[in-house]
């Protein structure tokens, strides 16, 4: 079946018996030197709902108009996390009366750039960053010119340097980290490996925390106990798989976020290795899947309906001019270790 014809301005001028130009006033309400007669204007008003004409966003946006939309820039959409918060964040500016307009930077800082290009103010009232990118120079910049330019709330990228010119919605990384590793330095573990991914923003900043919490607690890791993989399954199981390898492999394993942490409960499994008899591991994030998985994977909880819902309402409250004073607003949350099945004590 064929689509129906898009209903365009010029059908609306030709049935008014009006030029474009006089319905593109009308509908802007903009003031001009040529006044609009009221029965014009209620003719045109009339055709316009007769036909369910509806006037393209990017056009009122080139007006200096409110278009109602939303762009999202992503470091990545399979990431099990942020395919989470971007329902929340596709929800939260549902109810508040915009569309969400998502873009995929796969990692890369020019990709972002060139989205953002797309998706500026002329095309959309404001924009969110989700995630952080490959740790570069270009990624500093890249913030930095959104900071300038658009009306910018980042998402989980931390609350440090790659954050400073941009509102932020944040959760408290080193409070997480640090609920983690008491936990497992309580449990009885000493040897604690960590799986980092090589990025800038909340992943680093977790790896901050357990470098410093480590040697002061308990001595500098043993070699190769910081191993660094991307945050995919596969990444983490080969990193475990490494670390089981190795003369003096650890009792416990922390990984950067839950997708590495279930990767490395596969690798305990194809080994042989009992978690947690012989291994614990915990993630971080808290995605649905981090307990149905066996053993039910013990780890951090990052708030993600609140942290949608933060952000969305910081932008829409920007974009509607409600923010106030010259401070960007910032949002730190509060992370919450969440104890399933995937830890207990070292083996004897």
């Amino acid at each position: 079946m064929a689509r129906p014809r898009t209903v365009t301005m010029s059908d609306v001028a030709q049935q008014a018996e009006v030029s474009e130009s006089t319905v593109s006033r009308v509908l802007s309400g903009a003031k001009t030197s040529v006044s609009i007669s009221e029965a014009t204007r209620q003719r045109v008003l009339a055709v316009v709902d007769d036909l369910k004409y509806q006037p393209h966003p990017f056009a009122r946006a080139l007006r200096g108009k409110r278009v109602n939309l939303l762009g999202l820039i992503a470091r990545e959409i399979d990431d099990l996390f942020f395919a989470q918060l971007i329902e929340v964040v596709s929800t939260e500016a549902k109810e508040r009366g915009f569309d969400l307009v998502l873009g995929y930077a796969k990692s890369d800082p020019e990709q972002a750039l060139a989205l953002s290009e797309v998706l500026d103010l002329r095309q959309s009232d404001g924009l969110l960053l989700l995630g952080d990118l490959n740790e570069s120079a270009e990624d500093h910049d890249f913030l930095a010119r959104m900071g300038r330019e658009q009306l910018t709330v980042s998402l989980c990228r931390g609350s440090g340097p790659l954050v400073t010119n941009t509102a932020w919605v944040a959760v408290d990384n080193r409070k997480g980290t640090l609920q983690a590793l008491d936990y497992l330095v309580q449990l009885g573990h000493r040897r604690i490996a960590y799986i980092a991914a090589s990025r800038l923003g909340d992943l680093r900043e977790r790896l901050e925390v357990y470098c410093g919490y480590t040697e002061e607690r308990l001595g500098t890791p043993c070699d190769g106990y910081i191993q660094r993989a991307e945050n995919t399954f596969q990444g983490g199981r080969e990193a475990t798989q490494r670390l089981l390898s190795l003369p003096y492999p650890p009792t416990a394993i922390l990984a950067a976020d839950d997708t590495m942490a279930i990767g490395a409960l596969s690798a305990a499994w194809d080994r042989g290795t009992a978690v947690p008899a012989d291994l614990s591991i915990i993630g971080y994030d808290d995605v649905r899947i981090a307990g149905y998985v066996r053993p039910a994977l013990t780890t951090v909880r990052q708030p993600i309906e609140e942290i949608g819902r933060r952000a969305v309402e910081m932008l829409v409250g920007m974009v509607r001019g409600e923010a106030t004073g010259d401070t960007l607003p910032h949002v730190l949350l509060e992370p919450e270790l969440v104890i399933r099945d995937s830890c207990g004590p070292p083996a004897a």
